[in-house]
């Protein structure tokens, strides 16, 4: 799974209304919550004038609306859906609480061999599907913004081979960078 690009900012969507009750989201397309939408306009200001020209999201609601939002404050930045930026599809175990969901992501991590069924995305596609996304958005721009998940966000360090961090707050800033070695994280 090679990666085409060597630079790029990743922020989690504002707060839904199901990560205000720690569910399980995956591919359910959940609104902003209230607050979501307020926050979001609150980061969207502190970022306006950083030089970011394209901002690539995922199509789900919550994302979606994050990205929209930041857009309106960076207007001349180009804003691309890419489908592969959707949250990891948790088949019938959608709707579980958080913490079920991270228990069955540390067995997935101690067992490379577990699969938790239930029409849950496997792993390995997930990072595979990631990184189609990636290359589609270093197509479309050198330094994009991606807009995206939380686990989307910890199937990605687990590709890049970046420390996992299994639960990034909504609009959590990280500024990703490939030295022609290893890659590297900041939280901006």
């Amino acid at each position: 799974m090679e990666i085409f690009g060597d630079h790029f900012y990743f922020v989690r969507h504002a707060e839904s209304l199901w990560n205000k009750k720690q569910l399980c989201q995956g591919h359910l397309d959940i609104e902003l919550s209230p607050e979501g939408r307020l926050n979001s306009i609150d980061f969207a200001k502190k970022i306006a004038l950083w030089p970011i020209d394209c901002i690539c999201t995922s199509p789900l609601k919550r994302a979606y609306h994050t990205a929209e939002i930041i857009h309106q404050h960076l207007p001349d930045a180009r804003l691309e859906i890419i489908d592969e930026f959707k949250e990891r599809n948790w088949g019938e175990l959608e709707g579980i609480s958080s913490e079920e969901m991270y228990g069955i992501e540390r067995k997935e991590e101690a067992d490379p061999n577990f699969i938790p069924n239930f029409g849950v995305e496997e792993r390995d596609e997930f990072k595979k599907r990631i990184s189609i996304g990636l290359n589609k958005a270093f197509h479309l721009h050198p330094f994009p913004l991606i807009v995206s998940h939380g686990r989307l966000f910890l199937a990605l360090c687990e590709l890049l081979e970046l420390p996992l961090s299994r639960q990034i707050p909504n609009l959590a800033l990280f500024e990703l960078r490939y030295d022609g070695f290893k890659w590297s994280i900041n939280n901006q």
